[in-house]
């Protein structure tokens, strides 16, 4: 069987994340051409609590450092306008100072290394809580195993993020009237 192909998460319990997980109500966006996740622990399937009590299932990541090219993040603000931070064009963000906890909605990219090997292109991946892909799934409950991955052409709505340094070269920050996507 295909280790890339979608395999059905959506009856997995989640477990609830120690010290309850609290992330915020509303999730951000993040757009890269290319996502290099350093020592990345997958975590499985949790449950968070958003500030106003809301139960969320996501994906987990425990990960060393990020590389993230070209970064554009958004995220929607209580009166409809959507608020960026983009990075300048052609550069490489970074979060260190690890670990980084990421709690993750859905993952959409190319995957183009694992483990540092190069992998051939079989198309846009998607991971959500309902639906990862086989090797990943595989990988729930069993040691904790450091991966480094990397996608690119990334789409990541994340429902939060805690820990490390991020640097952006040539942060960009504005509010516009654009509509969210996440």
């Amino acid at each position: 069987m295909d280790p890339l192909c979608a395999t059905d998460a959506s009856g997995l319990k989640a477990r609830t994340e120690p010290g309850g997980g609290v992330v915020p109500d509303q999730p951000w966006t993040l757009k890269s051409s290319r996502l290099a996740l350093h020592g990345a622990v997958f975590g499985g399937v949790v449950e968070v609590t958003t500030s106003s009590g809301t139960a969320k299932r996501v994906l987990k990541f425990t990960v060393d450092s990020i590389d993230i090219g070209d970064l554009d993040m958004s995220t929607i603000e209580y009166n409809a306008r959507t608020t960026h931070v983009k990075s300048r064009p052609g550069s490489t963000s970074t979060m260190r100072s690890g670990p980084i906890v990421m709690y993750t909605e859905s993952l959409t990219g190319h995957l183009s290394r694992l483990v540092g090997v190069p992998v051939p292109d079989v198309g846009a991946i998607t991971l959500t809580p309902d639906t990862l892909p086989k090797f990943l799934y595989d990988l729930i409950g069993k040691v904790p195993v450091p991966l480094d991955l990397e996608l690119t052409g990334v789409k990541a709505v994340q429902a939060g993020q805690f820990g490390g340094t991020l640097k952006i070269p040539g942060m960009h920050l504005y509010t516009d009237g654009e509509p969210y996507d996440g």
